[in-house]
């Protein structure tokens, strides 16, 4: 009995130990695991203050460079001096800031001898990695910071959806609704409302206002879509909605138009020639300059080849000029067509256009064209059952001083592609309205009418630009499907700000005497 008794003693010691040992290895684990979890605490927490330290020195060089160019007694000569005043100013940021900044003008193919763009990538390391933001200085107007906007009014009614900043000179309206008109009948659609990619804004200077009544927010009178304001109230719920701090550098666009003139002729910006004739009128200036450029009077002969110098077209009995096929090739010379300009195709190839071409007249782009261009109408511009691509990378920036109209692009189209059908900058100096109901309109580039407070935009009750968009599938006969879970992906109106077209389209751009910045988006590499 007692060796029984002393047998489970000993087994309950035994048992007691390895309970302990067990218990004693869970806690070395515990504190191990502890201890790891710490350290890599410790790690993170430095990784995240690594970022933001070289995040914050990023953004204090662009904030500096920004104030120095603006201030009052800075004067914008040439773009030599500008390159010295440059090389000083960047030394003394690198040292403040701790970055480094890299030139990459030459390496976009900028001419910096007669450009003002500089470009440069302002970077600083963040532990085993480096954060880099690409900055565009620019004598541009500001119109091609912002994927869409106007410096009048802004009506965005329905699912857009926008990847950019989006402007409004003065009050924006956003609704739930998109407005259309079916058999010159006018009706609303109830859909989602817009939505903007991460990191962008409304850049309201005046009001924002909201409905979310969808077809209620509006009433369909006679000839107007009549905004109700008892269904707006202020605000737009979930978004954010800012001031712009900068000011808005505006075109002259007849001014522009004389300043391309000269440029085609040969007579280069800041010049004493220059300051002779640029106060004269367009007409005037015309007649003046025709010895300095190529004469033809037909399309036939540029579409033979490439052409090295400007080109005027002007036939005295013909108004209008097509071009429906072929390359018409320019390099960076200027076509100034006196009249009007219809650009299509007729075969499964699209129509070509490189160079930089002045419209005195109206002008119809329908079909498949591909641009690497600017172009400024004096007129009207009618983009009509279109799709526009680019030519080898470069693309269109289009200035219209008269109305610009978008019609049946893409229409009851449903596969929401990816790639944009409309790549380019779209400006107007009028008012616009743009329906994407039935359409389907993706551009890559942007859309702005700088508006006329003189007059409403079509179909609306305000100056500006007016954009009307459904999100979800469209079939003909104008019946809808509303997007699954809101998707995006199903807008019917998307547009993907592009700030590549600084760079690309150089001299062709609109000219103004200040500077401005375009900032990119960080990058972690």
């Amino acid at each position: 009995m007692n060796r029984l008794r002393l047998n489970e003693a000993g087994y309950s010691l035994v048992t007691t130990m390895l309970v302990i040992t067990i218990f004693f290895l869970l806690g070395l684990t515990i504190l191990a695991v502890a201890a790891q979890q710490a350290r890599f605490t410790d790690v993170r927490v430095e990784d995240i203050e690594s970022f933001h330290e070289a995040a914050n020195a990023i953004d204090e060089t662009v904030a500096s460079l920004k104030a120095t160019i603006a201030k009052p007694d800075f004067v914008l000569s040439t773009p030599v001096r500008f390159d010295d005043d440059l090389s000083r100013w960047l030394s003394a940021f690198e040292q403040r800031y701790g970055v480094t900044i890299h030139d990459a003008t030459e390496e976009e193919g900028i001419d910096r001898q007669k450009l003002f763009t500089r470009v440069f990538y302002i970077s600083k390391p963040h532990g085993s990695k480096t954060v880099t933001r690409r900055v565009i200085i620019s004598n541009t107007p500001s119109f091609l910071k912002y994927a869409l906007g106007s410096a009048e009014d802004l009506a965005v009614n329905g699912g857009a959806y926008i990847d950019g900043h989006v402007y409004a000179g003065n009050d924006a309206y956003v609704t739930n609704a998109a407005n259309y008109i079916d058999h010159s009948q006018r009706r609303t659609e109830p859909t989602s409302f817009p939505s903007l990619s991460a990191d962008n804004a409304w850049l309201v200077q005046g009001e924002m206002f909201s409905c979310k009544s969808g077809a209620d927010c509006y009433q369909r009178a006679s000839g107007t879509f009549l905004r109700q304001s008892i269904h707006f109230s202020f605000g737009l719920e979930g978004a954010t909605v800012q001031k712009e701090t900068d000011d808005f550098i505006d075109v002259d666009f007849n001014w522009t138009v004389k300043d391309k003139l000269l440029n085609a002729a040969g007579i280069e910006t800041f010049s004493d020639e220059y300051e002779q004739w640029i106060d004269k009128g367009i007409p005037d200036m015309l007649s003046m300059l025709e010895d300095r450029l190529t004469l033809v009077d037909d399309i036939e002969p540029l579409l033979d080849g490439s052409w090295h110098q400007s080109v005027l077209l002007y036939h005295p009995e013909v108004s209008s000029f097509f071009v429906d096929h072929g390359e018409i090739d320019l390099k960076k010379h200027w076509l100034i067509v006196n009249g009007d300009l219809f650009l299509g195709n007729t075969a499964q190839t699209p129509t070509k256009v490189r160079g930089n071409l002045i419209v005195l007249g109206d002008l119809t782009i329908q079909g498949n064209v591909a641009f690497d261009a600017s172009v400024y109408v004096t007129g009207r511009t009618l983009i009509y059952d279109a799709d526009i691509s680019d030519w080898d990378g470069k693309e269109l920036v289009l200035l219209s001083d008269g109305p610009l109209e978008l019609a049946r692009i893409n229409e009851f189209h449903n596969s929401f592609p990816r790639q944009p059908n409309l790549k380019g900058y779209f400006y107007t100096s009028s008012n616009a309205t743009v329906y994407a109901v039935g359409s389907y309109i993706h551009i890559q580039g942007g859309l702005f009418a700088r508006g006329d407070a003189s007059k409403h935009a079509p179909d609306a009750d305000i100056s500006g630009l007016v954009v009307n968009a459904y999100r979800g599938r469209a079939e003909n006969g104008l019946s809808f499907i509303p997007a699954p879970d809101d998707d995006i992906g199903q807008s019917r109106l998307v547009i993907r700000h592009d700030p590549q077209v600084l760079i690309d389209r150089g001299e062709g751009l609109p000219f103004v005497k200040r500077l401005s910045l375009v900032v990119d988006r960080l990058k972690v590499e």
